[in-house]
């Protein structure tokens, strides 16, 4: 098969932040290597676009949702469009790709598949689950580009620019300058905690209690100053927390206001959520806490990020389709004193 070195792409997104940004690293390093192609992102939740808003290496940004209402001009209006490729993200059931490259018109189509490769596309990759997104992001790319190895690419990094992207505006820099102006911070060596996840990824969250006991521990032993970050979906839990330790709250920001923030921190510790992943973009050293979820394809994308999980035979559970009745073993057993030591070591 001829392989692209110019004209327009289209990669569909349909997860989230976090993923988003595991792909970063791979759209500028093809960016790097192919100036010339035009890559276009189509963005089913319009949130994940934010780290990549303005960024130099997307040409252009397409949103839409799964109701008809949407779906249907979208599709109509990407089918005018002369794309060298078509692909989604990483991660995606085949059948929803597969029906979806059906109805769009270009030189190439490429799907990730698990056991059956559905009929009527151009490449097929086989999906492996030991693999980061980061990584099987990049295989997809590499089946219509001349890419070199990834390890030729991690030996090449600089070269390549192959790390994780948030854009951040001189607004958004401010805002950060103010917000720790504001709370004496300015300057200081700051321990962020985010004790969140999406409303819809509860599973993922440690226990609000271990976290209070956690900031206890950090306390007593650093003199570093702790800001508690709570998004729209955990803003009650990190009140609760930041009553009960007496540290410091930011609620209600914009997200790339909060990134900005992140950027300034000393270190950075998260349940799995989309935050441990922008705190990689700025080279943050940070510990993210896993349980259901697999560390392998969605771990943050930087040598500075660590993860921390209890070891059970059930874990990771997320793919799985037949879920034992849960007790969240993975989490309950990781104590704050496993998370203390661990944090410990990172920080001396």
């Amino acid at each position: 098969m001829k392989k692209v070195t110019q004209g327009k792409v289209l990669l569909i997104h349909t997860w989230g932040i976090g993923d988003l940004i595991l792909l970063t690293p791979v759209l500028q390093a093809v960016k790097t290597l192919y100036p010339l192609l035009e890559l276009e992102i189509l963005f089913f939740p319009k949130s994940a676009a934010i780290p990549v808003t303005d960024a130099p290496f997307i040409s252009k940004i397409h949103f839409t949702g799964w109701k008809a209402n949407l779906l249907l001009p979208t599709l109509f209006q990407l089918r005018k469009e002369k794309y060298q490729a078509v692909l989604f993200s990483s991660g995606v059931r085949p059948w929803k790709t597969w029906l979806f490259m059906l109805l769009l018109k270009a030189e190439i189509k490429v799907g990730e598949y698990k056991k059956f490769r559905y009929p009527g596309l151009s490449v097929y990759v086989k999906f492996n689950p030991l693999l980061s997104r980061t990584r099987s992001n990049y295989t997809l790319f590499q089946s219509f580009l001349n890419l070199p190895s990834w390890e030729e690419a991690i030996a090449r990094q600089n070269e390549l620019n192959l790390y994780p992207y948030f854009h951040l505006t001189e607004a958004n820099h401010q805002w950060a300058e103010n917000f720790l102006a504001e709370n004496n911070l300015t300057g200081k060596k700051v321990i962020g905690i985010h004790p969140g996840s999406m409303a819809k990824n509860k599973r993922r969250r440690w226990n609000k209690e271990y976290f209070i006991a956690l900031i206890e521990k950090l306390k007593r032993q650093y003199d570093y100053p702790i800001l508690i970050i709570a998004g729209p979906d955990e803003i009650e839990v990190g009140k609760a927390i930041q009553a009960r330790t007496k540290t410091l709250l930011l609620q209600n920001a914009l997200l790339e206001n909060v990134a900005a923030v992140i950027s300034r921190l000393h270190f950075f510790i998260n349940t799995d959520s989309g935050l441990g992943h922008i705190a990689s973009c700025f080279g943050i050293k940070g510990l993210t806490i896993f349980g259901p979820a697999n560390e392998l394809q969605t771990a943050p994308f930087s040598n500075n990020s660590n993860i921390i999980r209890y070891p059970v035979d059930c874990a990771p559970c997320i793919d799985k389709k037949k879920k034992p009745k849960c007790t969240l073993d993975c989490l309950l057993k990781l104590t704050p004193d496993m998370v203390f030591k661990r944090v410990q070591e990172l920080l001396d």
